[in-house]
């Protein structure tokens, strides 16, 4: 019998599929079966690829009952587990070959069976710098005792609080999420319980610790509740947090500002002591989701469902608890909600900042924001297309790599400060690094064109800025050019307002309260923005004038009110009805500022300046 002659779409589509297997067994080392199975490997159905957890939840739900969603940071796949092998066939069947667009590029899913989670992708053995794991701490008997001792059903004036993420109880003294802190003069009715402070004299008799805690806060975390990556108040309380955790086992996930991330999976009834860099300088967090890839009897992998789990963390607060930041201002009575923080008056401050409120949010927002950026601008494309062939053109702060694609005959390669987004664009076949825009690691008079735009407006302080240009131009040999765009203060230009201001604002997302326990982590503003006057204020040194003043967070697509200031963006996500919102620093120009700050640099000039949709435009030449 002769077989169905298979169409040219039908071909290219096997081609396509017999493509990823292989870049799934070759660099992920994922093996794919033939087998059907209740799991399946999307491939392109990845963060990297502009999907969401949401888009595919939506895209396979009309299928069958899901078990499980999977979405893995920095790559092109994600796992879908139905209940039933049966529902997964019928998926597998109709969505492989789905065509989808990423920007302006058509790709498709390749779907295919799995038996197991890929160990790749699985929690890591390795352990931050300072971190300590003590497993199976307490008993099972004692586990349920510390459980059923948590009365929830107090009120707020008795260390309870209920969050929009999980329910939370303090004791000792309240953690306030208003402020970050904790107020020292106001110790809550209820101390750390009887129950609790012979394990906390256990953990003293270890070494680890030289001091028994004073404050607890027991959070209780339903399956698919979470809480974003940060970094517990470094000024409210001592070196040597301890969590213990209690009910369902969790993966845990720390990252460091440099861009290196660690899976830990948190066991039940384990103690975890976080000390040194694991305290001050990894960032830890809980990813929202039903389910975790935990280790296997058999040495593999497997995904477990999480259940309730209820955390006890034990803190001693410092002499400085209550003290805003630098002001040393202590805490105000808690009817007053403005809380006032410092901008940087000298570079150690200024690269804390920016750390925490540039750098730490597009690691955080890398997807979504990428996803939101894939048209280029006219102007800068036709920067990049004057260039003439064999042109080597550096862009420095590159994003996900949309202006490194633009000339075919001009050698490209990008840099950023953002691990996730270089990743994107070593996806995407681009040459890509990560660096900072202050130190960049390239030679000296080697570029002949560079490109640096939306990056220096990040940097907190005038000699940062200027330092920034300084750097652009050493890279570039004599006669080479740089183009540098900036946010402008001036949203409107011979009575035209900018695309940022004509957007409409009910079409997007408000930004809605999130609480997070950190000091300068970039989830710490997660506060109204139509409110931030109000209910938050930044004390800023001007760099000009040497007077201080007070900046709020910025309201969206309304004119800018101050120079510097925190500007919200919320992260889209269908199944939570207040995503989180992250602020970025932002320093925008004055007309003439740009101009200025590039007179100071003396191996240059100015070929041009301009306006373009809200941003101030520089052109410079190397002397």
């Amino acid at each position: 019998m002769e077989s169905k002659k298979l169409t040219k779409s039908e071909r290219k589509m096997n081609k396509k599929i017999s493509r990823s297997r292989q870049l799934l067994l070759k660099h992920e080392k994922i093996e794919t079966t033939e087998e059907v199975s209740n799991m399946l490997c999307v491939y392109n159905g990845g963060l990297i690829m502009g999907n969401s957890q949401e888009k595919i939840q939506d895209l396979f739900n009309p299928h069958g009952t899901i078990q499980d969603i999977t979405m893995v940071p920095e790559k092109p796949y994600c796992f879908v587990c139905f209940e039933r092998q049966v529902d997964a066939e019928k998926a597998q069947s109709i969505l492989n070959g789905f065509s989808f667009m990423n920007g302006e590029t058509e790709y498709k899913l390749c779907i295919f069976y799995v038996s197991q989670v890929p160990p790749s992708i699985g929690p890591t053995t390795a352990l931050p710098p300072g971190l300590i794991l003590i497993p199976d701490f307490i008993p099972e008997t004692l586990e349920q005792e510390l459980l059923e001792s948590i009365d929830w059903s107090t009120g707020v004036d008795q260390g309870n609080v209920s969050l929009k993420h999980r329910k939370v109880k303090h004791y000792g003294y309240e953690f306030r999420y208003d402020i970050n802190n904790v107020d020292p003069s106001c110790p809550l009715n209820e101390g750390i319980p009887s129950r609790c402070l012979k394990l906390l004299h256990q953990v003293n008799d270890l070494g680890i610790v030289n001091f028994i805690p004073d404050q607890l806060t027991v959070n209780q975390y339903q399956p698919g509740q979470g809480i974003p990556s940060h970094i517990d108040t470094r000024e409210a309380f001592e070196d040597g947090l301890m969590s213990l955790s209690l009910g369902s086992q969790v993966v845990m996930e720390f990252r460091h500002p440099k861009g290196d991330h660690l899976s830990v999976l948190i066991p039940p009834r384990s103690l975890l002591i976080m000390t040194s860099d694991s305290r001050y300088v990894w960032s830890h967090g809980i990813t929202p989701r039903k389910s975790d890839i935990i280790p296997a009897s058999d040495g593999k992998f497997t995904l477990s469902q999480r259940g309730i789990r209820t955390s006890f963390t034990f803190r001693k607060l410092t002499e400085n608890a209550g003290i805003y930041m630098n002001n040393n201002q202590p805490v105000q009575d808690k009817k007053e909600k403005k809380a006032v923080f410092s901008l940087p008056r000298n570079d150690e401050d200024a690269v804390k900042l920016e750390q925490q409120h540039v750098h730490q949010v597009y690691e955080e927002i890398a997807d979504h924001f990428s996803s939101t950026r894939h048209s280029p601008w006219p102007q800068i494309v036709q920067f990049i297309n004057s260039q003439p062939p064999g042109s080597i053109m550096a862009d420095i702060g590159c994003g996900n790599g949309k202006y490194l694609g633009i000339n075919e005959n001009v050698y490209s390669i990008g840099s950023d400060r953002s691990y996730n987004l270089a990743s994107i664009c070593r996806f995407r076949n681009f040459q890509s690094l990560v660096s900072d825009v202050m130190c960049i690691p390239l030679r000296p008079d080697s570029f002949d064109v560079c490109i640096c735009i939306a990056v220096i407006h990040h940097l907190s302080t005038w000699e940062r800025r200027l330092g920034a240009i300084q750097e652009l131009v050493r890279i570039l040999r004599p006669g080479g050019q740089v183009l540098i765009y900036v946010w402008a203060l001036e949203q409107q230009r011979h009575k035209e307002k900018s695309k940022y201001l004509k957007q409409d604002k009910n079409k997007l997302d408000s930004n809605e309260n999130s609480e997070v326990e950190n000091e300068y982590s970039a989830n710490n503003m997660q506060i109204n923005s139509q409110d931030s006057a109000n209910n938050m204020q930044i004390n800023s040194q001007d760099s000009d004038t040497g007077s201080s003043k007070n900046i709020g967070i910025h309201v969206n697509r309304t004119e800018f009110q101050e120079q510097d200031m925190f500007v919200p963006w919320q992260l889209k996500n269908k199944s939570v009805k207040n995503a989180a919102t992250f602020h970025r620093f932002y320093h925008v120009f004055r007309e003439g500022e740009l101009e200025d700050l590039c007179e100071k640099i003396s191996d240059c000039r100015i070929i041009k300046s301009y306006y373009d949709q809200g941003n101030w435009c520089i052109i410079l030449q190397k002397l």
